[in-house]
């Protein structure tokens, strides 16, 4: 399998980390990214420090999707994308197609429909098919069957795929019609497997100080929060769910967010009667979102100039490249 992929709302590139794991996986599978596009920064920075087109050159950012002229694109034969998900996400409003940033999806459409590549890969938020914004995932649906792809979509657990933590996406794969579609059978749904490493084995083995919240910040954690003096004296390393106000006794981290949504926490046993409660660091952040960052192996490059806000930011709004790499691989052994 060799293609030829455009990486659109890239971010950090989790497309391409998951097509360089294939790769590794798969000798004989090759992709080559021959451009991508993206807005924010940090981002770009970030991307850019990671990937490299197979010459050695630096991929070519093609900017704002909204101002691409799409004739003047490479030819390709995978579209990526993970197009913006506040409007349908719960940490938004939940105006789907009444908020301007649900029409982005228009120039997702407006770009396959020029190009049309041989293959579609898209993400979203699970409410982008439930409730009121079901009529939007309804017309999405339409347009590629219109363009002329056969479309599959699926809801997965990063839980349920080797990583401790509750991730849901909605993900969606289209083949074109006319090169054969998607054969009779397809899953979308890769075979679970059973969870062997929770948090704790994701966590850093020695935390810096500056994660830490004070014990004057703490307590005021338990009263903004009702809860007993002794509710933190835990016997392992946890997550706490600051959005849900409760400790995760199963062992896994709630969907990991920007940190300016300020909701993920973990708990650990109290040292000297003092209770420990502290934001996660750059790594967890990464390794949660799947990544391989130990003392034999660093998957991802922090470039110096970004803060640990915005590669916290960065992370949250990232995909998830375990589930990824699971994901694609399953998709591609059946085509």
């Amino acid at each position: 399998m060799k293609l030829k992929v455009f990486e659109s709302f890239a971010g950090y590139g989790g497309a391409s980390f998951a097509l360089k794991r294939l790769e590794r996986l798969h000798p004989g599978w090759s992709f080559n990214v021959v451009g991508y596009s993206e807005i924010s920064p940090s981002a770009i920075e970030l991307y850019n420090a990671n990937h490299k087109a197979k010459s050695g050159k630096q991929i070519k950012n093609w900017g704002d999707i909204t101002s691409i002229d799409e004739k003047k694109l490479p030819a390709f034969d995978l579209f990526t994308g993970g197009f913006p998900c506040q409007p349908f996400s719960s940490a938004g409003s939940l105006l789907g197609e009444l908020d301007p940033r649900g029409s982005l999806f228009a120039d997702i459409y407006r770009i396959c429909r020029e190009k049309k590549p041989k293959y579609i890969f898209l993400e979203n938020v699970v409410n982008l098919c439930r409730g009121k914004c079901k009529p939007t995932f309804e017309a999405i649906l339409g347009l590629f069957y219109n363009l002329g792809y056969d479309i599959k979509t699926a809801i997965l657990n990063s839980a349920d795929y080797g990583i401790p933590q509750s991730r849901q996406r909605l993900w969606f794969f289209g083949a074109r019609k006319d090169i054969g579609g998607l054969p009779e059978g397809f899953s979308m749904e890769p075979p679970k497997v059973k969870l062997e490493h929770y948090i704790e084995d994701f966590l850093d083995e020695h935390p810096d100080e500056s994660l830490y919240r004070t014990q004057k910040q703490i307590e005021h954690i338990k009263v903004i929060h009702d809860k007993p003096a002794d509710y933190f004296h835990v016997n392992e390393r946890l997550c706490y769910d600051y959005y849900n106000r409760k400790i995760r006794s199963d062992r896994i981290c709630m969907t990991v967010t920007p940190p300016s949504h300020n909701v993920v926490r973990i708990v650990e046993p109290p040292v000297n009667g003092m209770d420990r409660f502290r934001k996660l660091s750059t790594d967890e952040h990464f390794r949660l979102m799947g990544f391989r960052i130990n003392d034999e192996e660093k998957e991802i490059v922090y470039p110096e100039k970004l803060t640990y806000s915005q590669l916290g930011e960065r992370a949250g709004n990232g995909w998830e490249i375990n589930v990824v790499t699971t994901l694609l691989e399953h998709i591609f052994k059946q085509l």
